[in-house]
């Protein structure tokens, strides 16, 4: 072989153990990447599971009690909704300051929008939900809107499913859109 010959024999094979080279390293990156997406796509559906409250069989009563509790016309009315939903104790806990429930058959609309439930589940039959939502009350044609934070406990009772055990009412958020 002659020495250009052989040069040229040594450039092709250079090039050629570099082509290969560069390929293997293309087909390492592309397996990387998908191995990356499969991770990324992992995490999405982690956080969306905890930055999100699963449907389960207490969320779905605790949805139904506050729809029921903030979207009335008249008392009488939002307390007979409720009370399918409720132990002893819990409809005890929805009475206004404890006492007897208001006998008064005036018109007082609410409604509420944009809840936002936050849940804790202590154990299979205990759960606890802080619920952030916007009231808005009318009382004599004169309507108030006001962000809520209320606070309800749900048991498990043998035999009838999840119920509402106590309402707490935790306060209002001011100054917030």
């Amino acid at each position: 072989m002659e020495p250009t010959q052989k040069k040229n024999f040594i450039l092709l094979m250079m090039g050629f153990v570099a082509a290969v080279l560069v390929i293997m390293y293309v087909f390492s990156l592309r397996s990387q990447l998908q191995e990356v997406k499969a991770n990324q796509r992992n995490y999405e559906d982690q956080i969306k599971t905890l930055s999100s409250v699963q449907n389960t069989d207490a969320l779905e009563v605790n949805l139904k009690f506050l729809e029921k509790f903030f979207t009335y016309q008249t008392t009488a009315e939002r307390y007979e909704k409720i009370k399918p939903l409720m132990t002893d104790q819990g409809y005890k806990a929805t009475h206004p300051s404890g006492t007897e429930l208001p006998d008064s058959e005036e018109s007082v609309k609410s409604s509420m929008v944009g809840l936002k439930p936050f849940e804790y589940q202590s154990s299979k039959t205990e759960a606890e939900f802080f619920n952030e939502f916007k009231l808005s009350t009318e009382f004599n044609s004169v309507t108030n809107t006001e962000t809520v934070i209320v606070k309800t406990s749900l048991i498990h009772v043998e035999g009838k499913g999840w119920k509402v055990d106590d309402v707490e009412f935790i306060g209002q958020l001011t100054g917030r859109e």
